[in-house]
């Protein structure tokens, strides 16, 4: 018999048994290099949809809120990031750029509660920051042309310096639906 374990990506990493509860970790604080291995993986996620210009620079502020959030109050989730961490190591080093799209798509992790490294990684970690890109402005990557503007929505993070949304210009716009005629 095989186990389910058998048909997920990854190595002894990824393929080790935890319980399903969050991990606990004993760093009260989140390294910078952890820290900056997670922004990676954020930035896959984007370049993955294509959903978000510039490696999703216009959402770094609103992430880095987003980790410190999870990583000062209760429950933290420092445990799960360096587990992430680990786990992203891994599946690069078997699977080199491919990685991402196999994380992201085809895992091969089991229904049920998350009971290995992997299936933490992608449910806490990964399914979260895409929940997170998409809400941050991630969904505007989705409908063509992109820089539409939606009603109640005010894009990035309160320290943004670029304005949250384009003006409105009736002659600009006339000219491209001119231009889209011919």
């Amino acid at each position: 018999m095989t186990s389910s374990t058998d048909t997920m990506i990854g190595g002894p990493i990824c393929h080790g048994v935890i319980p399903a509860t969050l991990l606990d970790h004993e760093d009260r604080v989140l390294s910078a290099a952890a820290r900056q291995s997670l922004w990676a993986l954020f930035v896959e996620i984007g370049r993955f949809w294509g959903n978000l210009d510039e490696d999703s620079a216009s959402v770094h502020s609103s992430w880095l809120e987003f980790v410190e959030a999870k990583t000062t109050r209760s429950p933290s989730y420092i445990g799960e990031y360096v587990n992430a961490v680990s786990v992203v190591q891994e599946l690069v080093g078997l699977h080199g750029r491919d990685a991402f799209s196999l994380l992201f798509q085809k895992s091969g992790i089991p229904g049920g509660p998350p009971t290995t490294r992997l299936a933490h990684a992608k449910r806490y970690v990964v399914d979260e920051f895409i929940r997170m890109q998409v809400v941050a402005g991630g969904f505007k990557g989705f409908a063509q042309p992109a820089s539409l503007n939606y009603n109640g929505y005010i894009g990035g993070s309160r320290y943004n310096r670029l304005p949250r949304a384009r003006l409105y210009t009736p002659a600009k716009d006339a000219q491209e639906k001119e231009k889209g005629k011919r």
